[in-house]
C-alpha cells in the first residue's frame, strides 16, 4: 500500500497542531518550574491560630526555699516539711534506705527517742500511696505524732481535716482527711502500707477501711486518687497503730 504525501494545506495544519500543543505544555509546566513565592503581608488562618498555653510553672515559695535549703544542709536526707493548717501536727519529713534510722534519731540526726517524721524507703514522690511514720509520745501529747489522737474524735475533723507537704519550694501538694481508724497488727484485709494498689485488692481494702473507720468523714478514696499515710502507735496497745488517710486535692 503506497503512503499518501500531505498537501501543502495539511502541512500547515499540521504545523500549527504541533505548535499549539507545545505551548499547551510549556503553560502547564510553568507551576513547576516558577519561583517561591514570597510571604505574604496578609498572615494565613493557620498563621493567626493562638498556640496551646505552655503550662504555668508552680510559683516558687521563696520563703521556703531557704528553709529547704538550710534544712538539708544540716542533713541530705530531709525531704521537705509536713503541716497540718490548723497546727496539730508540724513535722519535718525525712526518708533514708530503712524505716529504722529515724525511730531513734532526729531530723537533724542527732540522738533522740522521740525520732523523727519519716517516709517509707520504698516511698517515692510519684506512688499512689505515701507512707509517712512518726513516733506516738507518751509524756508529751503535743510531739511528733502524738496529737494524731485528737482526730479520733469527729468534733475534731472539720479543723484539722487539711495537710500540707512541701516536697520542695515548688512543691507544695496539699490533702484532706478520708479516713481515722485502727489498724490491728497482722490484719489481711487493713493493708495500708502498699505503696501501689490493683485495682481489686483496692477494693477489698478500701471496704475494710470504710468498715473500721472513727466515723464518716464526708471524703472518700478512689484508685484514681494519690494519698498518704500517716501511722502511729497507740496509747498502751501495742497490738494497735492509729492510721490516717488523706487524698491530695490539688
Amino acid at each position: 500500500m503506497k503512503n499518501k504525501k500531505l498537501t501543502k494545506t495539511g502541512k500547515i495544519i499540521a504545523a500549527l497542531i504541533a505548535a499549539a500543543l507545545i505551548i499547551t505544555a510549556i503553560w502547564m509546566a510553568g507551576p513547576l518550574f516558577s519561583p517561591k513565592p514570597t510571604a505574604s503581608a496578609e498572615p494565613t488562618a493557620e498563621e493567626t491560630a493562638t498556640p496551646s498555653p505552655t503550662p504555668t510553672a508552680t510559683p516558687e515559695d521563696t520563703s521556703f526555699a531557704k528553709e529547704y535549703n538550710d534544712n538539708k544542709q544540716i542533713n541530705p536526707e530531709y525531704i521537705g516539711k509536713l503541716e497540718f493548717e490548723s497546727g496539730l501536727v508540724v513535722q519535718n519529713l525525712t526518708q533514708t534506705s530503712d524505716n529504722e534510722k529515724y525511730l531513734n534519731t532526729a531530723w537533724d540526726t542527732t540522738v533522740n527517742n522521740e525520732g523523727a517524721a519519716f517516709m517509707d524507703y520504698r516511698n517515692t514522690l510519684s506512688d499512689q500511696n505515701m507512707i509517712i511514720y512518726g513516733h506516738y509520745v507518751y509524756y508529751d501529747g503535743t510531739k511528733m505524732f502524738t496529737p494524731l489522737e485528737n482526730l479520733m474524735d469527729q468534733n475534731n475533723y472539720e479543723a484539722n481535716k487539711y495537710i500540707d507537704i512541701s516536697f520542695s519550694s515548688t512543691d507544695k501538694r496539699k490533702y484532706v482527711i478520708t479516713d481515722v481508724f485502727y489498724y490491728q497488727m497482722q490484719s489481711e484485709t487493713l493493708k495500708y502500707y502498699k505503696v501501689n494498689y490493683d485495682s481489686d485488692f483496692f477494693a477489698q481494702y478500701y471496704s475494710a477501711v470504710k468498715e473500721a473507720d472513727f466515723y464518716d468523714t464526708g471524703e472518700t478514696l478512689t484508685m484514681n486518687d494519690h494519698w498518704i499515710s500517716l501511722q502511729t502507735c497507740v496509747r498502751n496497745h501495742d497490738e494497735l497503730r492509729e492510721i490516717v488517710l488523706a487524698k491530695q486535692v490539688n
